[in-house]
């Protein structure tokens, strides 16, 4: 019993750190102006990746969140201060209010208590059964993205229609965002056995301010008023029309020409330009979001062996010279004007952020002398080897983006001066970034050497942490591709810090262990962390509403935009 007073003390500090406990859309977003809201009009956002599904438990892509966020809603979110706001809740369940109980047994029970008289935009009632439905299909269904969060839970109790008991295996901290990304329909979904053939996976039936009434891959996601949303008189706006574009430069082009509302996901070296014209505006917002370059070091091949060793990458020397002979600070200078700065760890903003953790700087010498002293001799090309094994590696990047492709540019010089061959072999965002074993994300396949992207962790970094870059969730075919750690990382220490992150309700002893984590993740140099990103969007003037939130997508109160007269 002692044990379980002093872990009810920590929850104590976590209820605390759960910000308000009432409330929802209304009470967490705003309107900029103060004169009456304008009904009625089309807004259209520019998205420069295409979105392969809107389904919550298949999204994998930030465009597709981006898209999806104004349809499907959970339980909960993330305020752009951090704190946890109820959504289609009526409060955060913790311990302080007799949501969160702890067992002595060392197992936890949540009490979610739905707001009354939700709909569906189909009409038909929200009710507990959904919440339970959603922890069953997340959980069955083989193309799931992860299934972390809802693998710890036990049961589901739903003793009435608006109350759903989760009862979970053990104490889990980030329970407040388990159904965060989108209750599922019960009533539309219970008999469809494969979700990803069905109409919903493109137009899904949510709670959101908008419906989707059209999804034309390569052109366009159509989403109308909900009818039957549940703040009366929003949205303002008719329709919202998410247009893809093939660049964001394209996007920018189009912003300029008047051509679309606003777009999503500037690049800091793009906002000189847009600072200077009168008819547009920025909304910049610190981000979580981390461009980095993983490193695979298993065998690049399709459906690899976890077990294998890359015959290049496999030598943590080349691993370490490599980020050794990566410019950041300069391409960061060159390339976004400064507007950045060199990243060091996967968790970038937050409590649990690691200040203190570092990467190599840039020193191509030390890149030469690690390569020299590991064995790695140049050929008459430059190009070193070893063993047979020649240091030739792709790098992979989604298409279309032209700074990731000046990046690459720039790692080909640096690289090869340090005896290192690089080639380019980029991919659609569709494809590399699908999430999907089925759909062939070569992340997933372990059919790369070096791939280029950026991800964003919650407030709670525990679900990215735990699916990265725990050793149990390397994809393969064994487990049917679950799991994101791309790299292959495996570190039994590493193990049982993330372990102890996410089975304690003490922030300090969490932060802690995620710090323990991610300096043995720095330490096996299998990740070269580029920069940190800000968050930059930008719409026409006359657009109102339109606010950044640092823990979610600008998506995310749609509810209050509005287009004033021109």
């Amino acid at each position: 019993m002692r044990r379980l007073s002093i872990v009810l003390a920590a929850v104590g500090l976590v209820a605390a750190a759960c910000g308000p406990t009432t409330g929802g859309p209304a009470a967490s977003s705003s309107t900029a102006a103060s004169a009456a809201p304008v009904r009625g009009g089309t807004f259209i956002l520019a998205l420069w990746q295409e979105p392969v599904t809107l389904a919550p438990h298949y999204r994998n892509q930030t465009a597709a969140n981006v898209a999806a966020r104004v349809v499907t809603e959970g339980l909960a979110r993330t305020d752009t201060d951090g704190n946890y706001v109820p959504w289609l809740a009526k409060q955060i369940p913790t311990t302080t209010n007799g949501g969160v109980k702890l067992t002595s047994d060392g197992k936890m029970d949540v009490n979610w208590e739905l707001q009354p008289g939700l709909k569906w935009s189909d009409g038909d009632p929200v009710t507990s059964a959904d919440i339970k439905f959603t922890w069953q299909v997340w959980m069955k269904d083989p193309n799931t993205i992860s299934r972390t969060g809802f693998d710890q839970i036990e049961s589901i109790d739903t003793p009435n229609d608006t109350t759903a008991v989760v009862h979970y295996k053990a104490i889990y901290a980030p329970y407040p965002l388990n159904f965060s990304d989108g209750l599922l329909p019960k009533h539309v979904l219970e008999n469809v056995p494969d979700i990803g053939k069905h109409d919903y996976n493109r137009k899904p039936i949510g709670t959101g301010p908008f419906k989707i009434t059209e999804f034309v891959a390569g052109d366009h996601i159509t989403g109308e008023r909900n009818p039957n949303y549940r703040i009366a008189g929003k949205p303002y706006l008719d329709k919202i029309i998410f247009k893809s574009v093939p660049s964001r430069e394209v996007a920018v082009a189009q912003l300029k020409a008047g051509e679309i509302n606003g777009m999503w996901n500037l690049l800091e070296a793009q906002t000189p330009d847009l600072e200077k014209l009168t008819d547009i505006k920025m909304v910049i917002t610190p981000s979580p979001s981390v461009e980095r370059i993983e490193m695979n070091t298993a065998k690049n091949q399709d459906m690899t062996d976890p077990s294998s060793t890359h015959p290049v990458l496999g030598d943590i020397n080349v691993r370490r010279a490599l980020i050794y002979a990566t410019p950041k600070q300069s391409v960061i200078d060159k390339l976004l004007f400064g507007k950045a700065k060199p990243g060091t760890s996967p968790v970038s903003q937050g409590w649990a952020s690691p200040k203190s953790l570092t990467q190599e700087s840039y020193d191509p010498a030390k890149a030469k002398q690690l390569l020299d002293q590991a064995g790695w001799v140049p050929g008459s090309d430059g190009i070193r080897s070893k063993g047979g094994a020649r240091a030739s590696l792709s790098i992979t990047t989604t298409t279309g983006d032209q700074t990731r492709e000046r990046v690459e540019q720039i790692l080909i010089e640096e690289f090869k001066n340090i005896g290192v061959e690089l080639k380019i072999q980029n991919q659609p965002s569709s494809v590399l970034l699908s999430g999907s074993w089925s759909a062939g994300d070569p992340r997933k396949r372990g059919s790369f050497d070096l791939v280029m992207y950026a991800s964003s962790p919650g407030i709670d970094p525990h679900s990215v942490v735990f699916q990265r870059y725990y050793s149990k969730n390397i994809p393969s075919s064994a487990n049917g591709g679950n799991g994101q750690n791309y790299t292959r990382f495996k570190n039994a220490d590493a193990d049982k810090a993330i372990e102890e992150a996410g089975a304690t309700l003490d922030l300090e002893k969490r932060k802690t262990a995620y710090a323990t984590a991610l300096k043995l993740l720095n330490d096996a140099a299998v990740i070269n962390w580029m920069y940190e990103r800000a968050g930059i969007d930008a719409t026409r003037v006359n657009v109102v509403g339109w606010q950044g939130n640092v823990w979610d997508n600008i998506t995310w109160n749609t509810e209050d935009w509005y287009l004033k007269p021109s």
